[in-house]
């Protein structure tokens, strides 16, 4: 009894002839771009990887058999022209080997030989200094009558004091100067700690040394030098600084 008309449900736009035209042109294109065949369409396309965009079309490559040659020499596999090893000649021993273990091994010490006595390395020709003994104190010399010309040790700290004997062998006096400002004096106690000679004002210190030697006699003389207190002395070794390089003098 009742009839629908469609062009009463669906809506209907107002266009010109040109919109139609554009829509129309439109339209056909997107047609030919899914039109096999047309040059404007579908096509195949020879020598694409289509794993590339299709990640799921990509074949497990197949482990191969082959394996790489091995050296003539019988090495474990191809040496790396770049890395260090490269440059090792295959008449070395390789490493871990008996023979190499033999060339990295550190060379041993070779005790320095004194170039000089120590008199001629203080500088003073025709005498001889010998080691005596040594102490350990907080002041020297003890009992000092004058304050200006002893020594004391700082707070926590003591003096070494090493004792030499100054003598003249020779059948004519000497007149023996030493001078610290041309040469350095330095002990090497226990093997690790290098300690720095101190200058003092004493008569008898060798730093600055002034006094005649008449044939065949003989004086205390010392070396002077400041050490943590409580330390132990299991050796000693006298080194001495000047123009020609350093002379070791064992002591103890």
């Amino acid at each position: 009894m009742f009839t629908l008309g469609g062009c009463g449900i669906i809506p209907s736009l107002s266009l010109t002839e040109e919109q139609s035209s554009l829509i129309a042109e439109y339209a056909a294109g997107k047609l030919i771009e899914y039109a096999k065949g047309h040059p404007g369409g579908l096509m195949e396309l020879d020598g694409i990887d289509r794993a590339d965009v299709n990640p799921g079309m990509k074949k497990e490559e197949e482990p191969t058999d082959e394996l790489p040659p091995l050296p003539a020499d019988g090495a474990q596999g191809p040496v790396d022209e770049t890395s260090p090893e490269s440059d090792i000649s295959g008449d070395q021993p390789v490493e871990g080997s008996a023979d190499q273990e033999a060339l990295v091994d550190a060379p041993a010490e070779v005790a320095s030989v004194p170039t000089q006595s120590i008199a001629q390395a203080l500088g003073i020709e025709g005498a001889e200094v010998t080691y005596d003994h040594y102490e350990v104190t907080s002041s020297y010399p003890e009992n000092a009558a004058e304050l200006a010309f002893s020594m004391k040790a700082a707070p926590g700290k003591e003096l070494l004091i090493v004792h030499f004997n100054l003598s003249n062998p020779g059948g004519s006096d000497i007149e023996a100067h030493t001078d610290s400002s041309g040469f350095k004096v330095r002990l090497m106690l226990n093997s690790v700690d290098k300690l720095r000679g101190d200058v003092t004002f004493l008569d008898n210190d060798l730093m600055n040394y002034s006094g005649l030697l008449t044939a065949g006699s003989s004086v205390d003389s010392i070396l002077v030098f400041e050490i943590p207190e409580g330390t132990s002395v299991e050796s000693m070794e006298l080194l001495i600084v000047g123009d020609d390089g350093e002379d070791r003098y064992p002591l103890m």
